[in-house]
């Protein structure tokens, strides 16, 4: 399993900014070895040091608080979305948006498998399996990164719930969300 350097980057610059050692506790010897040189946008890293990294830092930063993790998902959408999928989102509906979730998700991580399942007119289920069925701030993560995208698709008045959890012990992690145009 492996990440794209692009979605992993500011992690390590927010890592090796820090001084005081704070880090060190959760990054292994091999951890360090893999983010000690320069990290390429377009290159390709271990999932599970990105793991560490990510975890490490939604501790310390975020507190363990997933309405940060899905924070950094709009953040991350925001930025990626205008800059370098920008023209994916030219006379982009919602539901296609969604849609393409996939496919963009494919060009971040190296693993995972995505459904959508229409369930009406601005109405969709999201299922996401083959993921860390353990790691909860990843899937807040894609559940800001799927409401920030669709706002930016023309989406108003986004809800999301979780209908199954992976970490709960159900086979797959799916969210439904529903909107307004």
């Amino acid at each position: 399993m492996n990440v794209k350097g692009s979605v992993f980057i500011d992690l390590v610059r927010i890592i090796k900014k820090d001084k005081s050692g704070v880090y060190d506790k959760y990054l292994t010897n091999k951890d360090r070895e893999i983010i000690r040189p320069k990290m390429w946008p377009n290159g390709w890293y271990p999932y599970e040091t990105y793991k560490h990294c990510l975890g490490a830092i939604f501790e310390v930063v975020a507190k363990n608080d997933l309405k940060v993790a899905k924070e950094w998902g709009r953040t991350i959408c925001q930025a990626v979305m205008t800059s370098v999928y920008t023209g994916l989102l030219k006379d982009c509906d919602p539901f296609s948006f969604i849609k393409q979730f996939e496919s963009i998700n494919r060009s971040f991580y190296d693993f995972g498998e995505t459904e959508i399942v229409a369930e009406g007119e601005n109405r969709a289920l999201y299922k996401l399996s083959s993921f860390d069925a353990k790691f909860v701030p990843l899937y807040y993560i894609m559940q800001g990164w799927m409401e920030r995208g669709l706002e930016l698709s023309g989406a108003k008045n986004i809800k999301c719930e979780f209908v199954t959890k992976s970490w709960k012990g159900d086979p797959f992690t799916s969210m439904r969300f529903t909107w307004t145009l």
